[in-house]
């Protein structure tokens, strides 16, 4: 079994999947057939924490939608790999374009598609209501489902570990 806590010492950059860990899964189609995402507001202010704690964060979602592109903007994600039919392939993509090792990466996913990132990262995570595969693959398995605040979950994991936290969310605290 991994050392969690020094894996978590080098982590750079954050890598998400989206349906399943920043959402529920679920997925809603308007009258019009536009299809409706629904976000957790913690988990944007987790990615802003890791952000500004210069820690990378990315997605690699296998699908592709006019509202994970808006959510994807709202939060400043510049590394985005979506419509993804090989999540392997993209987080090489990823790692030559930032130049990090795959020890330095820690990945959130929550079925099958994921597992060869998951095996690959130097961190990996996923909601308590991953399948079983991936639950069995993991460093750490979340006490949250998938889109109600797994994100935020792993940001505050990696953040306190490495005492990245305080200084981060200092700006919180009232003087």
């Amino acid at each position: 079994m991994k050392n969690v806590k020094s894996n978590l010492a080098v982590i750079k950059a954050v890598l998400l999947d989206v349906d399943g860990v920043m959402t529920d899964g679920k997925l809603h189609y308007s009258a019009r057939g536009e299809e409706i995402k629904i976000f957790d507001v913690k988990d944007g202010l987790g990615i802003q924490l890791l952000l500004n704690a210069q820690i990378l964060v990315g997605v690699i979602s296998g699908r592709n939608s006019d509202a994970l592109g808006e959510r994807i903007k709202d939060l400043g994600i510049q590394h985005t790999y979506v419509g993804s039919s090989n999540k392997e392939k993209d987080l090489q993509k990823f790692l030559e374009t930032t130049g990090l090792k795959r020890e330095e990466v820690a990945y959130v996913g929550d079925d099958l598609p994921d597992l060869t990132v998951i095996m690959m990262c130097g961190f990996s995570a996923c909601p308590s209501n991953a399948c079983p595969e991936v639950l069995d693959a993991v460093d750490h398995v979340s006490s949250k489902r998938g889109g109600d605040g797994v994100v935020r979950e792993i940001a505050e994991l990696i953040l306190r570990s490495t005492d990245r936290w305080a200084p981060i969310t200092r700006r919180f605290w009232s003087e």
